[in-house]
């Protein structure tokens, strides 16, 4: 809870001056959710049906990660200072509920946040209304943890590097400061930022990749995952070495009896028909992996299907803040239009 607080905290300093009457700038921990639950409940059933919303699984990470960290504070404890949470449960139970309801709430305490309340009678109807919405439950802190990193990218944009991806490949993506550009070839750029973290007392490299990649766009087998699949190992076979000579990049589509291969769903952005993926790499000839996620979709004005990609390999961290903030980057891609080339 420390960092919780000292996070909170400096939101609060910066954005309540002296004299200011506007709200507070929403604080907190990327990817976390602040739950505001008596411990009692918090402890039995209806803790648990939360829990088992909010915990689940990242899919396409090598071992188990929670969708979010959870924080949880009793009624009491929900003060001025963490008030300004950019993403609180507020679970009211009992003689606190007026009715059976949820409610998505912007903009509640503080600048950027999302409040969803959750309000029954008793704690058997919470449970059942929580069971019942935990879709759009999911679905609103995502897309709230999203629209955090996306701000945040706007801010750290590398304006030199991405206008050299807007120059090669007629569109842009908030690319943020530390990322190099590894090596271009018509249709193709891949960038990477390497960076060394602490953890477990020791130090470590952590890589996280971007690749660009564009082909004649021909029919709608491009949205499938076998197509995407082949095409990536196609590109990654190309261009994408591996640490020593003759190794490279390729889908990882099973180990031992694992199916591990990616799985991908359809999804709209500005309008755009988009088809996300999600699995692991490997390097063909070395050992090294870990996840990769992509955003492929249509520039009907060049006639060209255009993915983008990001990859990460973090053997000794949790990899789901650093997907995470890939994902908003490939979530900012914007298509020239055509008068622009």
């Amino acid at each position: 809870m420390r960092l919780l607080h000292t996070a909170l905290l400096a939101s609060l300093l910066v954005a309540c001056g002296p004299g200011q009457k506007t709200l507070p700038a929403a604080g907190g921990a990327q990817g976390e959710v602040l739950v505001v639950m008596a411990n009692g409940h918090w402890e039995g059933e209806p803790g648990a049906a939360l829990r088992s919303i909010l915990e689940q699984a990242v899919d396409g990470l090598p071992q188990r990660e929670p969708r979010f960290s959870i924080a949880q504070v009793p009624p009491e404890g929900f003060g001025q200072l963490l008030s300004v949470h950019h993403s609180v449960v507020l679970a009211l139970v009992g003689t606190d509920a007026d009715s059976t309801a949820i409610s998505f709430i912007r903009n509640r305490h503080a600048r950027g946040q999302v409040v969803v309340q959750l309000a029954a009678k008793d704690p058997v109807e919470w449970i059942g209304l929580v069971q019942r919405n935990g879709d759009d439950i999911f679905r609103t802190l995502e897309d709230q943890q999203r629209t955090i990193v996306m701000q945040r990218l706007v801010k750290e944009r590398d304006k030199a590097l991405v206008a050299a991806v807007q120059e090669a490949h007629q569109v842009s993506m908030d690319i943020p400061g530390g990322y190099r550009m590894v090596k271009q070839a018509p249709g193709f750029s891949w960038l990477q930022r390497d960076r060394i973290m602490s953890g477990s007392g020791l130090e470590h490299n952590v890589i996280e990749g971007l690749l660009i990649h564009t082909h004649p766009y021909t029919d709608e087998s491009t949205f499938e995952v076998d197509y995407l699949i082949d095409q990536r190992d196609s590109v990654t076979r190309a261009h994408v070495d591996g640490p020593n000579p003759g190794t490279y990049m390729v889908v990882q589509r099973s180990f031992e009896d694992l199916d591990l291969r990616p799985v991908g769903r359809a999804l709209e952005l500005d309008g755009r028909y988009n088809y996300y993926m999600q699995g692991l790499f490997g390097m063909h000839g070395a050992k090294m992996g870990g996840p990769f996620i992509s955003l492929t979709t249509i520039d009907e004005a060049r006639g060209r299907v255009i993915t983008v990609e990001g990859f990460t390999y973090a053997p000794q961290f949790n990899k789901r803040e650093y997907i995470r903030e890939q994902e908003g980057i490939l979530f900012s891609l914007k298509i020239d239009p055509e008068a622009s080339r």
